[in-house]
């Protein structure tokens, strides 16, 4: 089964390294890889040009944004799935890939799947967040990390991400897509590990975040006023409560794994 992964990046050559070294480390080889750079200037078209004969599709030139090249990725992926693995983000070992193909193979008719996500704290402290049922949760937020979801590319191309969404388009599309019908099926299992990084994007612009979700809650998934009021409020208390996690990260010394 060859599944696409497709990783985005904008100076971020360290990140871009560690996602590179992830991705070839896959045992599954039935597997495309592409890479969307936004025209970096920090050196990371040099460590394209390192794996360059490992990448089997790739470009570097100025984007609309992380969901404008996510968008170029999928159209440029081949695969009958796609993941999006973007600079900093790793697959959680060799083996992640293959549980993937296995868990699809289970689930012919499935167009998403939902994996668990290791949230990697500054200390190197991992805590895993199991995937939710999608209908059932969509109306808190994601079901899974976008990291660990992956989408059948032919279900997904009717629906890309939306650019009007500039911090939560992964949000949209997955509620898009099962508002249109789509199938999705859990496996519990960590496929992948997502930096914790202070200075990401949902991180910064916080507002922006949640006046993406209202918008997904009202166009897609079509919920009033109060329901809305209460979603958001448990939003931003999760949000918080993430947020607080991070700032009483422990010292290296003491990481270790837990669950949320």
């Amino acid at each position: 089964m060859l599944i696409s992964i497709v990783t985005v990046n904008l100076n971020d050559a360290a990140g871009l390294r560690a996602t590179a070294e992830s991705v070839l480390a896959q045992r599954h080889r039935e597997r495309q890889w592409l890479v969307i750079d936004g025209g970096s200037t920090d050196g990371s078209q040099d460590v394209i040009r390192a794996f360059a004969a490992r990448i089997d599709d790739w470009s570097s030139a100025p984007d609309r944004g992380v969901y404008d090249a996510m968008n170029q990725g999928l159209r440029r992926a081949r695969g009958r799935y796609v993941i999006f693995m973007n600079a900093g983000d790793r697959f959680a070992g060799p083996a992640a890939l293959e549980h993937v193909a296995a868990a699809l193979g289970e689930a012919p008719a499935a167009d998403l799947l939902l994996g668990g996500t290791l949230l990697e704290l500054p200390s190197g402290r991992r805590v895993y967040r199991p995937p939710r049922a999608a209908v059932a949760w969509l109306r808190f937020g994601p079901p899974a990390y976008h990291q660990a979801t992956v989408i059948r590319r032919a279900a997904h191309l009717p629906v890309p991400y939306d650019l009007r969404l500039r911090v939560s388009a992964d949000y949209g599309a997955v509620a898009a897509l099962v508002a249109r019908g789509a199938r999705a099926v859990c496996l519990d299992w960590p496929l992948a590990i997502r930096r914790c990084d202070p200075d990401s994007l949902s991180e910064r612009e916080t507002r922006i975040r949640l006046a993406d979700f209202v918008r997904v809650q009202r166009e897609t998934l079509a919920k009033g006023w109060p329901e809305i009021g209460l979603n958001l409020a448990r939003q931003l208390l999760v949000f918080l409560a993430y947020r607080a996690l991070r700032n009483a990260d422990p010292a290296p010394s003491q990481a270790g794994l837990s669950r949320v």
